[in-house]
């Protein structure tokens, strides 16, 4: 005799094998729990020490006023160096020249030095008179007071020599006007018992010298434009530091 026993059909087999996949619940089961996947941040991952962006912004800001600073620096520094170009080529052209009258003792050999000086320091002051600035002022065709403001007396130290020095905007009228009046000194002192007084260098326009110098100023323009381009420089990375600190 036969023992008869059911049998699962194939359809629940697959049923039961389904659901157990599917987990026990839906509220809070191993399914619902691996449903739940994390998400990426949508502002996506950051390189590690990497600056943030507001460092980023302050270099920037930082980086550009060091440019301007640098611009404002040149521009300043050009400024200064051509103007102080166009100023020293206007400036006006006079010519020096200088004649010297040495003087010694006459008769008398045993003079000191100092005597000697001290009467040299006499005919300075005939030198500068008026009869001589006007003699040397007709003889070079310049006015007296012309003459007066270009005309310089003096002794050189430890020495009896007698320096006439005239600048004038022509190199002959000053040369003629030096010689002149060393001419004038010389008459004096020939009546002299003590010294006598010798021209011993006249004035040459040749050799005349150009006042102001020229390449004296161009030295000076072009230290006066590095100092201001240095100066602002300075200070627009001062301007700068102190933007970086309050921001």
């Amino acid at each position: 005799m036969s023992q008869w026993q059911p049998q699962q059909s194939a359809g629940d087999g697959a049923r039961t094998t389904q659901d157990a996949a599917q987990g026990p619940s839906k509220d809070g089961g191993p399914a619902a729990s691996t449903a739940a996947s994390p998400q990426t941040s949508p502002s996506g991952p950051r390189e590690p020490g990497g600056p943030p962006p507001a460092d980023d912004a302050r270099a920037a800001r930082s980086s550009a006023l060091r440019r301007r600073g640098v611009l404002a620096a040149l521009l300043a520094g050009l400024l200064v160096l051509v103007a102080g170009l166009v100023i020293i080529e206007q400036l006006p052209t006079r010519y020096s020249t200088k004649s010297t009258i040495s003087f010694a003792p006459r008769s008398q050999p045993n003079v000191s030095a100092d005597v000697i000086e001290l009467v040299a320091n006499k005919y300075a002051v005939v030198a500068s008179s008026t009869t001589s600035v006007a003699s040397a002022a007709e003889a070079a065709s310049v006015t007296r007071k012309e003459l007066r403001n270009a005309l310089s007396v003096s002794v050189a130290a430890n020495t009896a020599n007698l320096d006439i020095s005239v600048s004038l905007p022509d190199a002959n009228e000053a040369a003629t006007a030096a010689n002149t009046v060393a001419a004038v000194v010389s008459r004096a002192a020939a009546d002299d018992q003590l010294i006598a007084g010798e021209i011993t260098a006249r004035a040459d326009p040749v050799a005349a010298q150009l006042q102001p110098s020229r390449s004296l100023l161009r030295v000076v323009a072009v230290a006066a434009a590095l100092l201001v381009a240095g100066w602002v420089s300075f200070a627009a990375r001062q301007i700068s530091r102190r933007a970086g600190r309050t921001r």
